[in-house]
């Protein structure tokens, strides 16, 4: 698979990026199998006891199944909590204003406003954004309802929508699922396996990013939280050393990454490589890490604490009432809700119910994450309407029973099951693959045969994304430059405090870590706001504080000598602290004092610091 993934690159970096998302990894045909398997009792069930919007019971079954056995609890219990509460608020709302578009819209416009605004402010945000979402869109269908029995009956057949597709995929997840545990032990092994072969490769520095991404969520998930921590240490660590790294280097790195995964699989571990008290400060701190790392995965796999910060959990954030953005973004998707519902009410054309799912779905807080998510969505919808378009006219007129068109369902909800367990970078498309198809092939209990649906769905959902990115960009456009310059203000301070409070070095370790990815996601992001906002100023290079991370986690590394001059790594520190003060809001960083220039040495501890006093002085330029 390596081989491939270079031979791909070498021709495009789009290809490359599809190799990399979609190539097989252990796990992923289970996951996509269980997916399928739910989608097709679904449709069964759906069919043979005809109940009604059975598209979105299929859809729902991608909605609900996550990696793990406990992620998909508790996506059950959310869906469950949400599906109730909408339904009684419709019922409610419906007595007030079925028959009254004055009450009826600004219920609408209040009912998204709380729902977005709790999404981002509300600890149990994601069951009242689902809540408010059955809420609006039941009160936007009023209009093609004949009477109030019938909306009634719909409204209550919305629970059984909801939770027959829940329910199955539960069982199927308690029966052939993943525990989180063994998904966190996994995707440690992926990592070493292609950091093992990366090294090989010699091309270790642009993947370093990705592999943080995929290690930070597993922190909640393993029963060794301190391993990934040592993990990931090792990896910012890795950060110290010059692109590319040097033959020797790579083959040392290289038989330190075998043994970790010998120690993970449970075979006779490899002898630790020893430090050469030549090697330099970097190749010291990763052989301590690596080494650490080794002893970490090679204990009983018993649970153990986790080296964590202890964050206490709030019902509601800090910043709800005093932070603008909140209700601006709550603010922004009311307005387009509106616009978008006007839009096809007034052109009578109720096939683009689906703008509404669209801006409810697609709203993120930045607009570079608004277009990266429409990106996908525009895309997916292409090809599952595709997909449903030639099935429709080729394959349906030749069904002849339920168990044909499950088989159908089966295929290409494995196909969709397949994109959707890739990483967030491309995941979102599959469920708009399978979306798109079950809207199309899904319309009543015979096959269908009108290619109406899949036309109203794709102009519902290009509706949505323009009035979606137009409003965005409009009203106070909040930039995914913004979260990343303050992604990398909160590192550079965790780098600070690193150098300053040794005795809290796992702590601010942590923070340093998580502060990367945070900023590595928010840079990707950026890309698809192509110039609709502002230019940034005064932002350093992120490659440039994540090489000075490696040479801060390098020059705190426990195997250097403390020798080192203890003014010159307090002066770095305040240095980095009105860094990070001038990233945060935008202004010049000041460079750095003559006194802070730490004096070059023969011992490895003291080069660490002129090192890093270099990558420092490189972050100061790039801004």
């Amino acid at each position: 698979m390596p081989t491939f993934d270079r031979s791909v690159a070498r021709r495009t970096p789009f290809l490359a990026f599809l190799a990399q998302e979609l190539g097989p990894r252990e796990g992923r045909a289970l996951a996509a199998a269980r997916i399928a398997v739910g989608c097709t009792i679904t449709v069964a069930l759906a069919m043979e006891f005809r109940i009604p919007l059975a598209a979105y019971m299929a859809y729902i079954v991608f909605l609900a199944s996550k990696d793990d056995i406990a992620g998909t609890a508790r996506m059950a219990v959310a869906a469950s909590l949400a599906i109730t509460l909408g339904v009684i608020f419709s019922l409610g709302l419906a007595q007030l204003s079925l028959g009254d578009p004055a009450i009826r819209l600004p219920a609408m416009a209040l009912t998204t406003f709380l729902a977005m605004f709790s999404a981002r402010t509300f600890a149990l945000g994601p069951i009242s954004f689902l809540a408010g979402f059955i809420v609006v869109t039941m009160q936007s269908v009023v209009d093609q309802v004949p009477n109030p029995e019938a909306f009634t009956r719909l409204t209550l057949w919305l629970w059984v929508v909801v939770m027959v597709p829940v329910a199955v995929t539960m069982l199927i997840n308690l029966l052939f699922g993943t525990a989180a545990s063994a998904v966190a032990e996994r995707g440690v092994k992926k990592v070493l396996m292609d950091l093992e072969a990366a090294l090989v490769g010699g091309e270790v520095a642009r993947r370093l990013a990705e592999w943080r991404s995929i290690l930070v969520p597993l922190i909640e998930k393993s029963r060794n939280p301190p391993a990934i921590h040592r993990f990931l240490d090792a990896l910012i660590v890795l950060e110290a050393y010059p692109d590319p790294i040097p033959p020797p280097e790579r083959t040392r790195l290289s038989s330190l990454v075998r043994g970790c995964l010998d120690a993970l699989e449970r075979r006779n571990l490899a002898s630790e490589a020893r430090t050469e008290a030549e090697s330099t400060p970097e190749a010291r701190a990763a052989i301590y890490s690596f080494a650490e790392l080794q002893r970490e995965l090679s204990r009983t796999q018993a649970p153990q604490p986790a080296r964590t910060e202890k964050r206490p959990r709030q019902l509601i954030v800090p910043d709800a009432l005093s932070n603008p953005a909140h209700w601006q973004f709550a603010l922004k998707t009311t307005i387009a809700i509106m616009i978008v519902y006007s839009v096809y009410t007034m052109l009578d054309w109720p096939g683009l119910l689906t703008s509404i799912v669209t801006v409810f779905f697609v709203a993120l807080g930045s607009v570079g994450e608004t277009v990266h998510k429409l990106t996908l969505r525009i895309s997916g919808a292409l090809i599952g309407g595709l997909i449903a378009g030639l099935s429709i006219v080729f394959v349906l007129p030749h069904f002849t029973d339920i168990g044909q068109l499950c088989l159908l369902t089966a295929v290409v909800a494995l196909f969709a099951g397949w994109v959707t367990t890739s990483s967030e970078r491309l995941s979102y498309a599959g469920m708009q693959i399978a979306l798109a198809f079950f809207m199309g092939m899904l319309q009543t209990y015979s096959p269908a045969t009108d290619l109406t649906v899949l036309r109203d769905r794709l102009v519902g959902i290009l509706l949505g994304n323009v009035v979606m990115t137009l409003v965005f960009s409009v009203w106070w456009p909040e930039s995914a430059i913004t979260r990343l310059r303050s992604a990398s203000a909160d590192a550079l301070r965790s780098i600070a405090a690193l150098l300053k409070s040794p005795e809290d070095a796992a702590m601010n370790r942590q923070r340093a870590v998580e502060a990367l990815a945070r900023a590595d996601n928010f840079e990707a992001l950026s890309l698809f706001e192509m110039q609709m906002l502002p230019r940034q100023t005064h932002l350093p290079v992120l490659q440039g504080i994540e090489r000075l991370a490696g040479a801060a986690f390098v020059a705190a590394s426990e195997p250097l000598p403390r020798d080192v001059d203890a003014q010159a790594v307090a002066l770095l520190g305040d240095w980095l602290i009105e860094a990070a003060r001038a990233t945060a809001e935008s202004s010049a960083i000041p460079p750095l004092a003559e006194n802070v220039i730490a004096a070059k040495s023969k011992t490895a501890a003291q080069a660490a610091v002129a090192r890093l006093t270099a990558a420092a002085e490189h972050v100061a330029s790039s801004a």
